[in-house]
């Protein structure tokens, strides 16, 4: 398709979170394509306030195995940039006391149909690993020994860059006013100028109901919930930039250690609606309380402090696929707090969607289950 003074595309893609950058990069291998965002930088809520790991004993079963399916990407990426890796390999502890060791077995028994990464540790084994944690509190651990760090400022600026090379378009600071659907095609009116595509892909993140909503079909109710992190440096103890990722078995509070600094977060999930979120002094009193229940930290002040939102549906699982009620509409929306660990799988399973092409390699080589995802389990 010709571009008419750069407005017309195959493609337009609503969000330059990762999901959209992704999605949007993936199909300008093939077609013409346009990211709108409404905010004057890219990534600007969700993905730029995230802190991102490679967890592959993190979130619902198709996140795991959406999460395995993106590992290659990851260490192929990571080995063409020696310089500035994509992944940096931590370790993670998933640590229990007395009354979370039955929820830590049935974790472990979950974990290792996947693969053979997991290995539960006592007490003992667990503080030599983590020789913060508080020897009163802490019971057992499982320890995922691929838990990775992921750099997120690489991963984002490869799929920009692909983008851009395919002579994809990014526009910042618009804002999307009314859709209108005619002859086959999208007229996107905006606050500066109007734009023309076959297909528009909702990847708005939180705001992707109130895009369902503007464009006349049914939401899939779509919840934003509101992340803490802090970061402080403790004064009694010396800390080790080696040590793993923690988190807690229910998931109450996660930290780890960054440049001499611990970073937490009380793994808080309030609902709230889309909007620029702030931390709570709150969430942050929660999670200084828990960290220090479970650890020996002593620390007087907070260093920083952010909040971020997660999107989730009510299975906690993403939706993508085209619109059961409205023609040319593609969903790619509720990543949640998992969104940066998926990209790669999820994007191409995305893609292939949208060109009409199969998805049995990821079917039959991870046993991803394509319906648990689609849009047409809401609509």
């Amino acid at each position: 398709m010709n571009h008419q003074n750069n407005k017309t595309f195959d493609v337009i893609v609503l969000g330059s979170g990762i999901a959209g950058i992704s999605l949007g990069s993936e199909l300008s291998n093939y077609l013409d394509v346009c990211v709108l965002e409404k905010e004057k930088l890219t990534s600007y809520h969700s993905t730029g306030r995230s802190i991102a790991f490679y967890i592959e004993s993190y979130g619902s079963e198709e996140i795991r195995k959406l999460t395995t399916a993106s590992k290659e990407f990851f260490y192929d990426l990571s080995k063409n940039n020696l310089n500035n890796g994509i992944l940096k390999k931590t370790g993670m502890l998933h640590i229990a006391n007395k009354n979370q060791k039955k929820k830590l077995q049935c974790l472990y028994n979950n974990l290792i149909k996947i693969n053979k990464n997991f290995t539960i540790f006592n007490k003992l084994k667990t503080i030599e690993l983590l020789p913060c944690l508080n020897e009163k509190y802490i019971d057992s651990s499982i320890y995922d020994s691929e838990a990775s760090e992921i750099d997120i400022h690489p991963l984002y600026n490869f799929y920009l860059k692909k983008l851009k090379k395919n002579n994809g378009k990014i526009i910042t600071d618009i804002q999307t006013n009314k859709f209108i659907f005619n002859d086959n095609k999208w007229k996107i009116i905006t606050n500066s100028e109007d734009f023309n595509a076959k297909i528009v892909v909702n990847a708005a993140g939180a705001w992707c109901d109130l895009i369902a909503e503007n464009i006349g079909t049914k939401k899939i109710n779509l919840i934003p919930k509101k992340r803490t992190v802090f970061c402080f440096k403790p004064i009694n103890t010396a800390i080790n930039n080696e040590w793993p990722l923690a988190n807690d078995i229910e998931e109450n509070f996660y930290f780890k250690i960054d440049n001499n600094t611990v970073i937490a977060s009380p793994e808080d999930e309030t609902p709230t609606v889309p909007h620029d979120a702030q931390p709570d002094d709150y969430d942050i009193a929660i999670g200084i309380d828990r960290i220090k229940n479970a650890t020996n930290f002593n620390f007087n002040t907070i260093l920083n402090k952010w909040a971020g939102l997660r999107s989730f549906v009510k299975d906690n699982n993403p939706v993508i696929g085209f619109d059961s009620h409205i023609n040319n509409f593609f969903w790619f929306a509720g990543q949640g707090g998992y969104g940066i660990q998926i990209a790669p799988a999820l994007a191409k399973i995305a893609s292939n969607i949208i060109l009409n092409k199969n998805n049995e390699y990821f079917k039959n080589q991870f046993q991803i289950n394509l319906n648990s995802l689609h849009i047409k389990r809401f609509n």
